[in-house]
């Protein structure tokens, strides 16, 4: 009796045990087998993304930042605190270079211009100087640099008061600055980058080296217009250093700061998002369409304000020349980037800056075409002293510039060409 009720029991139990393992099936595959098509997928995502930012890593951290400072901003703290361990101090208090100490030493005369071996006295220059290291004469000997062949040229003393890597803004303020600089005639001379230097106040941001005494002033235009100066900021080594760790913190009126529209590139995790910050770089557009880096910085309507305030700036320094009798000459010097886009387009890079500074009533002269037809179709590679076609004004360049520019400064009356006697008198002729 027992065996029969076990049996009956097993029959009625097993169909039961074997439906209920088809559902447990049933419902294991349903929650198990979508899912791992999913899981495939996310590990091949997270494969291909890992694999992107480690060649991403590479790219930036192993291949651009040694080579690429111009791009990327990846400070060094130590390199900056021995900076400032050696030169914090020596600063201009506003305009960051030179430093007091060397102001007038050294390649300059009492006055804090160039030394000037053809016209030493310094009392009475028929024209006086003002601009960066095109203005200067860098990469050829002092005597060589077109200004000096334009003083011979005019056969007077033309004080050279350019300093290296200066913007407009700090050639204006050196203007300022030397009270007893009245030449009859007063020379600005803008290179091209000088419009992008009225907008930094630490060259460091363009790609130069981490010193104390980059760190400049700038001006700004209010509501109003006006020029407004942003003082230097002071700095002791804490500051200095933050000033790599927090940028904006001590210099919020840069344009350049890191990872703003035109600024460089912070080295930091997801270096992925830093390639693709670097890929759409406008500089880097500009040099792909053929153009200067900085080419669209000279267009009136450009966010920056690069042009609106360089015209003020220009005006400012013809309105303290005119207070003082003096007459301004304001001449583009023209880089060889400027010269390819000329001779690509038709228009040098500046073209809309003179445009724009013409329209607001400044004569700017534009040496370019008097250049080209000097070269008798020679290259404007010519003019530079780098193999490479870059650089400064060799020898030969820059007499053109100063022929060029003295027929210029005579063509407008601003000199009457009798001061070449003086210079037979002073060599004796």
């Amino acid at each position: 009796m027992c065996d029969i009720f076990a049996q009956m029991w097993f029959r009625h139990e097993f169909p039961v045990t074997a439906m209920a393992r088809k559902q447990m099936s049933i419902a294991d595959n349903g929650r198990h087998g979508p899912v791992r098509p999913w899981i495939f997928w996310l590990i091949l995502i997270l494969l291909v993304a890992g694999g992107t930012e480690a060649a991403a890593f590479v790219a930036v951290r192993l291949i651009l930042a040694p080579h690429a400072q111009y791009l990327l901003w990846n400070p060094d703290l130590a390199a900056a605190s021995r900076a400032w361990a050696a030169d914090g101090n020596a600063v201009d208090d506003q305009l960051g270079w030179p430093p007091p100490g060397t102001a007038t030493s050294g390649t300059r005369d009492t006055t804090g211009a160039k030394i000037n071996a053809d016209f030493p006295e310094t009392a009475k220059p028929c024209v006086s100087a003002y601009g960066d290291s095109f203005v200067w004469g860098d990469q050829v000997p002092a005597a060589d640099g077109w200004v000096e062949q334009l003083s011979r040229q005019l056969g007077c003393r033309v004080s050279n008061y350019g300093v290296s890597g200066y913007g407009t803004d700090q050639a204006y303020i050196r203007f300022h600055r030397m009270e007893d600089d009245h030449a009859p005639v007063v020379l600005l001379g803008i290179f091209p980058d000088d419009i992008i230097r009225n907008l930094n106040q630490y060259r460091a941001f363009l790609g130069f080296g981490l010193e104390p005494f980059w760190v400049k002033g700038r001006f700004v235009l209010d509501e109003a217009k006006r020029l407004q100066w942003i003082p230097r900021p002071r700095l002791d080594a804490a500051s200095y250093l933050q000033l790599h760790r927090q940028p904006a913190a001590i210099l919020p009126h840069e344009y350049f700061l890191p990872d703003s529209r035109d600024g460089q590139v912070s080295v930091y995790f997801p270096y992925t998002l830093a390639l693709v910050r670097l890929a759409l770089m406008p500089r880097l557009w500009n040099r792909l369409r053929g153009q200067t880096p900085w080419t669209d910085l000279y267009s009136p309507d450009h966010p920056s304000g690069a042009v609106p305030l360089t015209i003020a700036i220009a005006k400012a320094f013809v309105q303290e020349a005119q207070q003082r009798g003096m007459r301004t000459f304001i001449v583009m010097l023209p880089s060889a980037g400027s010269f390819r886009l000329a001779e690509r387009s038709g228009k040098a890079d500046y073209a809309p800056f003179v445009t724009a500074m013409t329209a607001n009533g400044l004569s700017v002269f534009d040496p370019i075409p008097g250049l080209i037809r000097a070269l008798k179709g020679q290259s404007y590679c010519m003019l530079y002293v780098d193999k490479n076609c870059e650089g400064h004004y060799n020898i030969a360049g820059g007499g053109l510039v100063a022929q060029i520019v003295a027929a210029e400064l005579k063509r407008l009356k601003l000199v009457d060409g009798q001061e070449r006697s003086s210079l037979a008198r002073h060599q004796g002729g």
